[in-house]
């Protein structure tokens, strides 16, 4: 019954028309008709064999054939090791020739080709490229490297980053950015104490590429004391994607560093973690930050992580600034935060000349926190009768959460003296309200 099987095996093998794709590619290499050759393999799935046939023909073709059989790899994405010694053939070809500039379309096409080709040895016409001074020629060679991840590339990348040659270091770490190998971080960590501002930017770059945590100390180093700027500043932005306990000491510290520059981006990098740890530090720069714009984005900051972070930031400007919207933000954060340690602070603003809305924020918060102590500023506000009607009811829209008999004798008071006819009618309501509840006494 086997030997049966086999022969029905072979005898479907050698049916006619089952390798017409290697009869139609025997008779165009016969033939010379490259065209057609051209056509078979890009309509055909051919074997390693017939391809290696493809790649002796067009050893001594002319250069249009050997470029349109090329282009024919590239599109067709040929994974095939055949067709990759004719990738690799003309990449060599390109550089023994001195033509690589010349003809930098095509090189690319070439490297492009490369990178999903299985040929072992490409990676040896690649490296060159790696260091190439045309950048498009570079990144096209990194897109093959981080493609085929072939460890045979390792030694040339720790030959350029141990030699003293500053470009020749970036373009080994710009490989290194395309792999985003964890093992890289030791050789990228020694660069950041190289003497050149560009290849210590470059090493912060990669390794925020590769995103290890091992990188952190380093990292953490360059953000606090980096002697430039650019690079501090680098280092203090890569710092928002590593989440570590060091990683947010570093960052709670450089909120405060003396560098507007520094502090303003550490800001940013300690929002963008949305990290609730990070609210203390901001308001407590914040009580003492001089910068005004900066004062703005801390507050915001407190905002946005939905903290006021011990509220001393937000105590201090009540106290101490001049800055209606200011003013008016930190009021807006005492609602916010529902904090009762804004009252005493709120009810010294609410007796000075104020925006209205200024005045209407601060008077809500204060309703809403019923001190008892505050209830005096609250009727200096009512009976100001240079107030807006809006400010106005809002103090009484206070006086009204206190649900307390100590709010009536002063409403009665006002109501006799009062000359604005709506303000009578609204204190007359809510007098007749506080009759009818069964209030305490405070």
């Amino acid at each position: 019954m086997k030997y049966r099987f086999l022969a029905s095996l072979l005898c479907c093998l050698s049916a006619p028309g089952l390798f017409a794709a290697d009869a139609e590619l025997e008779a165009a290499l016969k033939g010379s008709d490259e065209d057609k050759v051209i056509a078979v393999f890009k309509a055909k799935d051919l074997g390693e064999d017939d391809l290696d046939k493809i790649f002796d023909y067009f050893a001594d073709k002319k250069e249009k054939y050997r470029k349109r059989y090329l282009y024919a790899i590239r599109d067709k994405g040929s994974a095939s090791p055949a067709a990759g010694k004719h990738i690799h053939r003309e990449i060599m070809r390109l550089i023994k020739e001195n033509l690589v500039e010349d003809d930098l379309d095509y090189t690319i096409a070439c490297l492009t080709a490369a990178s999903p080709n299985k040929n072992s040895d490409l990676i040896y016409a690649v490296a060159p490229f790696l260091v190439h001074p045309q950048t498009k020629l570079r990144a096209e060679a990194n897109k093959v490297v981080s493609v085929k991840k072939d460890e045979r590339i390792y030694p040339l990348i720790g030959q350029l980053l141990a030699g003293e040659n500053a470009i020749d270091k970036i373009y080994a770490m710009e490989t290194l950015l395309a792999l985003k190998d964890e093992r890289a971080v030791p050789l990228l960590l020694l660069q950041l104490s190289n003497p050149n501002k560009n290849v210590r930017y470059f090493a912060l770059k990669t390794l925020d590429a590769i995103g290890s945590d091992k990188a952190q100390h380093g990292l953490i180093h360059a953000a606090e004391g980096d002697a430039d700027e650019e690079v501090r500043l680098k280092g203090v932005e890569i710092l928002r994607n590593f989440k570590t306990g060091a990683v947010v000491s570093a960052l709670q510290k450089l909120i405060s560093d003396k560098n507007l520059a520094v502090r303003s981006l550490a800001l940013e990098s300690a929002l963008f973690q949305k990290n609730k740890t990070y609210a203390n530090a901001i308001s407590e720069q914040l009580a003492h930050e001089t910068e005004h714009a900066q004062k703005h984005a801390l507050l915001r900051g407190l905002f946005t992580l939905g903290s006021g972070g011990g509220m001393n930031g937000v105590l201090t400007l009540l106290k101490k600034e001049t800055d209606q919207e200011l003013l008016l933000w930190s009021a807006y954060a005492c609602n916010r935060f529902n904090e009762s340690k804004c009252a005493e602070p709120l009810a010294a603003v609410v007796v000075n000349p104020q925006t209205e809305a200024m005045m209407i924020e601060a008077l809500s918060a204060l309703g809403t926190f019923k001190q008892k102590k505050n209830l005096a500023a609250l009727f200096t506000v009512l009976q100001n009768d240079k107030q807006t009607p809006l400010v106005r009811s809002a103090a009484l829209a206070a006086i009204q959460q206190y649900d307390s008999e100590a709010t009536i004798p002063p409403l009665f008071e006002l109501f006799t003296r009062e000359q604005d006819q709506p303000m009578r009618v609204q204190m007359r309501v809510l007098i007749a309200d506080l009759m009818r509840r069964k209030l305490p006494k405070i």
